[in-house]
């Protein structure tokens, strides 16, 4: 999705839309394939590939939202909010619009708008969603700068969910490589209160401390990485000196 907001608001969830068999999986291949262009940012075979979902499937709220994504990756902010609306009247209590909506509203800087979205997904007696809906909220209250509202969602989001915990490692890897190191260290440590620590966790903890030229912290946490996880990669690049 957009900048701030992990990977999994690209999927928008083909199953569930209950018509003629033949009927729907030529609608689901024709969205399927929207979105798998759209993702390789191949605008044209995508806006082909969802427009035929369309004339299939007018009514569909997964082709609506998946438009919606489409008009949004193309900059036509206007058109994607026409047709998130439209999402949201067809689609009733849905998390995946919920939430999309929430994140296109948060990139254009509506904050408590989206956040709105994001606590409507976050009340759905579904699995999973309101830790979807806590995640989305935390990085869209560091968009906003409020890094505190951001850090408990985040740990909210992240307890007794490992893959949250994992991709949260990651967003924590990418902004610490965009010379991010606040909110990056921000979301080290909401990993670490969740979770044991990794060789991908002690690796940025020994890079924090070597940018902060903190020779025992480098140490301490590469004696940690050498006991724990002495045939990992991350091992081998601290053993080489590459941080």
């Amino acid at each position: 999705m957009g900048k701030g907001f992990p990977c999994w608001l690209a999927v928008i969830m083909l199953a569930g839309c209950v018509t003629a068999p033949q009927h729907n999986e030529r609608v689901q291949t024709r969205l399927q394939l929207g979105l798998d262009y759209l993702l390789l940012d191949n605008l044209p075979a995508a806006r082909r590939n969802l427009q035929q979902a369309e004339e299939l499937a007018p009514k569909d709220y997964r082709v609506q939202l998946a438009m919606a994504r489409y008009y949004q990756r193309s900059g036509e902010w206007t058109e994607a909010g026409g047709r998130y609306q439209k999402a949201l009247r067809l689609a009733g209590q849905n998390r995946d619009v919920f939430n999309n909506y929430g994140a296109f509203l948060c990139r254009l800087g509506q904050y408590d708008a989206a956040q709105q979205q994001f606590s409507k997904a976050a009340e759905l007696p579904e699995i999973g969603a309101r830790a979807d809906a806590r995640e989305n909220a935390g990085y869209c209250y560091l968009l906003a700068g409020e890094q505190d509202k951001a850090r408990a969602a985040l740990v909210e989001a992240t307890e007794h969910a490992e893959d949250k915990g994992r991709a949260l490692l990651a967003e924590a890897e990418r902004r610490f490589g965009k010379h991010e190191q606040e909110i990056a260290r921000l979301l080290l440590d909401t990993y670490q209160r969740n979770f044991a620590a990794s060789a991908e966790s002690l690796w940025l903890e020994i890079r924090f401390a070597a940018l902060a030229q903190h020779s025992e912290g480098v140490k301490l946490a590469g004696e940690q990485l050498a006991r724990n996880f002495p045939q990992s990669i991350q091992h081998l690049h601290y053993l080489a000196n590459e941080y």
